[in-house]
């Protein structure tokens, strides 16, 4: 089951944004809708309901859609987060919160359904990806691929690198080792579909968190005192996927 949010201070836009999802979904009975006037409705609302996946309006009065989104990430990091707007254009405040997609209320029927399969196909890749068994000062962890920021050899062993959200939710300390039993090899076969790339023999990182790339060295979100390099025998594939992963997450001009 999938929990969709809708937050809009508008009806007739609420409205119609679902029918337009509702048509576009393969099983309406895995869905539950959930709509919000308010940021901080939709705010109080999550305390309870996982949301898969939330519709958000960027002009609302007391919060807008840009502060909202600031405050569902702290809460959570994972779920798909979709932009709606009737006049605004994306601020450097909007690509923070990394919003899946942009949708403008007058774009034509064709691209905002577009856009909106986009973003449920995404939620249902979310959904599907691989849980991973970690260790972490004798406690099991289960870790889904957007838990982790990057991953490194270590030992005969793979040390893994969380987000800090990802530390809060499971209680892990600043200080405190993650590691896998797995081969860092094996575990790139496992995640390079979900977003991850292999720029050194010695580690493997997930394209979400990263910052700042030149051609040889970039750094990654909350790990920048870190300049981690990309060697000559990995910088064609890794910019490849690097490529792949930008197109999907900021198309541009690919439908009409």
């Amino acid at each position: 089951m999938y929990d969709i949010a809708i937050c809009d201070d508008m009806e007739m836009d609420r409205a119609d944004l679902k029918e337009h999802i509702t048509a576009l979904l393969d099983k309406k009975e895995d869905v539950c809708f959930f709509e919000y006037t308010s940021g901080n409705d939709l705010l109080k609302a999550m305390e309870d309901i996982p949301f898969s996946l939330i519709f958000l309006d960027i002009q609302m009065e007391e919060m807008d859609g840009e502060e909202t989104a600031r405050q569902i990430r702290k809460r959570d990091d994972s779920l798909v987060l979709v932009f709606v707007t009737g006049k605004v254009d994306p601020s450097p405040r909007s690509f923070v919160v990394q919003p899946y997609r942009y949708i403008k209320k007058n774009m034509p029927d064709e691209e905002r359904d577009a856009y909106i399969q986009d973003a449920l196909l995404r939620m249902e890749e979310i959904a599907k990806a691989p849980a991973m068994i970690a260790k972490c000062e004798g406690c099991r962890l289960v870790l889904k691929p957007d838990d982790i920021v990057y991953m490194e050899k270590y030992k005969k062993a793979t040390l893994v690198h969380l987000s800090p959200l990802a530390r809060k939710k499971y209680g892990v300390g600043a200080a405190a080792e993650v590691r896998m039993t797995d081969k860092l090899e094996d575990l790139y076969e496992l995640l390079k579909q979900h977003g991850f790339g292999h720029p050194h023999d010695s580690y493997i990182i997930n394209f979400k968190y990263l910052m700042r790339c030149t051609k040889s060295e970039f750094k990654l979100e909350g790990y920048e005192e870190i300049g981690l390099k990309i060697a000559r025998s990995k910088a064609l594939e890794f910019n490849r996927l690097k490529r792949l992963f930008m197109s999907e997450k900021y198309p541009s001009g690919r439908r009409g």
